[in-house]
């Protein structure tokens, strides 16, 4: 079975594109990781991620609905009226995540740093724009160009983050590089392939108001869910902050990176199988077969993988991490463990998305969120960082359970 799965892969050359592009960007990111891990301080590291945790939730409010819509009316609503609406609403929403992002880091934070505000400005007008762009090739079966997009943007972080640390230049501090490792990536990205976006012009017009109309009735039901999305992901991160302290956050993150690589790195494989037959005119019943197919190649595939990664944890640490963030390095099993239960639910998820009942998937986050704060507000004072890796692992086998069951209903 698992051989018939390979075969698959291999012979088509888009798909092998794409798993080659991610293997090479998970080798990226674990290189970055491991200097960040040798020339950057769990503190400052910590700071950051608070920070970056913080830009996710006001992004994933206001700017990632928004892409959402224009992504599933590009080949609809925008070919009707233009471009012009949309660069409109989206320059608006813009703004405001910018404003009520800094206010949030100054009156909660206290951070009021010039070249800080600037470098936000500048990230959340290019990561956007990169983002457009992304999707747009995505959806015009741009797919080699599109891994290309994902392989500059990654290779030009870590050339930035490799000269600065290893050279020691000191035009800024550690906290300014981190970021500035994400606004070269976008903007390198973004500059190389920005040809390839169309801007569509149309004299067919509607009134402002009837579109935002119609965005807000796309767009708010994922806001909602976006919300509990975050809880779901990143509130450990705070509840650490506020039981521990910054460099626990930073030595939690580091690890939990390394953790999460694993089943990220494979489970895409699975889902681009797996996307064309859900989404494909046939049968409820092929399709839910189909799942159960892939979703045992994932487990058999996954078990084993989990028992060596339990095995190798701490020499994993040694080798991607360093000394400093050695604390960390019994939650990495915990964190691929939650890995490996969140992507095997999105398999199974696929047939909702696909058959247009998202109620599942929102009920199953808005529990599993619950459950998550409880846990991590009970277990993190007693257990530190492990508490936290554990109460993501129950957090999320709990929406699994859900997933799952209403798949067999389904």
């Amino acid at each position: 079975m698992v051989l018939d799965f390979i075969k698959k892969i291999i012979q088509n050359k888009q798909r092998n594109y794409v798993f080659i592009t991610q293997v090479i960007n998970a080798l990226i990111a674990l290189i970055s990781g491991k200097l960040i891990a040798v020339y950057i301080s769990p503190e400052d590291f910590g700071n950051y991620n608070i920070q970056f945790t913080t830009y996710t939730f006001f992004s994933t409010l206001l700017i990632n609905p928004f892409l959402q819509f224009l992504k599933a009316t590009n080949t609809s609503l925008l070919l009707k009226i233009g471009s012009k609406q949309y660069l409109r609403t989206l320059f608006f929403i813009i703004c405001i995540n910018y404003v009520l992002y800094v206010t949030f880091l100054y009156f909660y934070y206290n951070i009021f740093n010039v070249i800080l505000l600037v470098i936000f400005l500048l990230f959340i007008f290019i990561s956007t724009i990169n983002s457009i762009l992304s999707d747009y090739l995505n959806i015009h079966n741009q797919i080699i160009e599109f891994s290309k997009l994902s392989l500059v943007k990654s290779l030009s972080g870590l050339i930035f983050i490799t000269v600065f640390l290893v050279l020691g230049l000191k035009f800024m501090d550690h906290i300014q590089a981190l970021w500035m490792i994400q606004l070269v990536g976008v903007l390198v990205a973004t500059a190389f392939f920005i040809s390839k976006y169309e801007i569509i012009k149309t004299s067919f017009k509607i009134g402002y108001n009837t579109f935002l109309k119609k965005y807000l009735r796309f767009g708010t039901p994922l806001i909602f869910l976006a919300f509990w999305l975050w809880i779901n992901n990143f509130f450990d991160r705070y509840a650490i902050e506020y039981f521990m302290g910054m460099k626990e956050v930073g030595i939690y993150n580091a690890s939990y990176a390394v953790g999460s690589k694993f089943f990220l790195l494979l489970s895409p494989i699975f889902a681009v199988l797996l996307t064309p037959i859900v989404y494909a005119v046939s049968k409820k019943e092929i399709k839910k077969k189909a799942i159960n197919k892939y979703g045992v190649y994932y487990f058999i595939l996954g078990i084993p993988s989990l028992f060596i990664i339990y095995l190798i944890k701490d020499y994993l640490g040694n080798l991607l991490l360093s000394e400093a963030y050695q604390d960390g390095f019994n939650i990495i099993f915990w964190i691929a463990a939650t890995y490996f239960i969140l992507t095997l639910a999105q398999l199974y998820e696929l047939i909702f998305y696909a058959e247009q009942k998202t109620k599942v998937i929102l009920s199953g986050n808005i529990i599993s969120a619950i459950l998550n704060v409880i846990l991590n507000i009970t277990l993190i004072p007693t257990y530190g960082i492990m508490g936290a890796a554990i109460a993501s692992c129950c957090g999320f086998t709990i929406y699994f359970v859900i997933v799952y069951y209403n798949f067999l209903k389904i």
